[in-house]
């Protein structure tokens, strides 16, 4: 196990490093730079006006140089200023990354409940009336578009009927607000991870229910509940774990769909426009977060697998 953890550490940071090289360098080929983007919006800058900006924000330097300060610092904990935002990118994504949290996580949380429970019911009777309702509800949510899905939502509660707010986060404190502003971005994406959820756990399931000792507990007279819950569940919850590693990663990197249907402030749209507006801080430290939330929950899914099922270990 120690010698897995520290593997992946390794394997982890040589990935960041390679990442961030990679994405500062991509970002800084991009055409055109802030200081070209600022003297668009105002004619007023002039030559001189840009060239004093540029050294102030070391533009002036070559790309290896910047990507060379920039990792330094960022080493020491320095993630430099957002351009964008005219505040320091920790802090830009610190209240993008709680915007985020707080759409996705209680989203991951109903899509995994609903989707594992409907996989089970379903897997427990295959070809029967259930089993073919779960697998409309599974194929419909991976077919949908989370676009035309929210847009849709939001043409029947906000525009239609006037129940709830179209998007965007609330102006009033509170948790009523809160919750009447992340109603249909949770339900939207609580529609779409569903299906995921519910498709491999009938998957899994049938297949366990389909081995052999399944048949010795029956004819040893065990319950339907506890041969479901205590013999298959169990078997057949390693994909499950590794589709909810995967799901878990994006709450940091957000959804950007979604988040631009709702105008919600999210990870997903700070990533779109940092990336847009070339401000290589706050898109380099939001990529950065998002690829190590996605390798430490890669790697707490192995952990999990070994700890669930004794043949990975063997």
């Amino acid at each position: 196990m120690l010698r897995l953890i520290g593997g992946r550490l390794v394997q982890a940071a040589i990935t960041l490093a390679i990442l961030s090289f990679a994405t500062f360098l991509l970002i800084g080929l991009m055409p055109g730079d802030p200081i070209d983007l600022a003297i668009a919006g105002d004619p007023r800058l002039g030559a001189e006006d840009a060239a004093r900006m540029r050294a102030l924000h070391g533009l002036d330097q070559p790309l290896l140089a910047r990507y060379w300060a920039w990792a330094t610092g960022a080493l020491q904990g320095e993630f430099g200023f957002s351009r964008l935002f005219a505040k320091p990118a920790a802090e830009v994504l610190g209240d993008a990354l709680i915007a985020s949290l707080a759409l996705l996580l209680p989203a991951t949380f109903l899509s995994a409940g609903i989707g594992i429970t409907l996989g089970v019911l379903a897997a427990r009777k295959p070809r029967s009336a259930l089993d073919y309702t779960v697998n409309v509800i599974a194929f419909a949510g991976v077919s949908l578009p989370s676009f035309w899905l929210g847009i849709l939502l939001v043409i029947l509660f906000a525009v239609t009927l006037g129940w709830l707010p179209a998007g965007g986060p609330p102006d009033a404190p509170g948790i009523i607000p809160w919750l009447r502003h992340l109603a249909l971005p949770m339900l939207t994406l609580t529609v779409l991870g569903l299906a995921g959820y519910a498709r491999q756990t009938r998957a899994a399931m049938i297949e366990a229910l389909g081995d052999p000792w399944i048949r010795t507990a029956l004819a040893k007279g065990a319950s339907e509940r506890r041969i479901v819950l205590g013999h298959a569940f169990p078997n057949a919850a390693v994909p499950i774990v590794t589709v909810a590693a995967l799901d878990f990663a994006t709450l940091v990197s957000g959804a950007l769909v979604t988040e631009a249907v709702f105008a919600w402030p999210g990870m997903g749209k700070t990533i779109y426009d940092a990336i847009l507006g070339n401000d290589y801080n706050l898109a380099l430290l939001a990529l950065l977060l998002s690829a190590a939330v996605t390798l430490a929950a890669s790697l707490a899914a192995d952990i999990a697998q070994l700890a669930i099922d004794p043949r990975v270990r063997a």
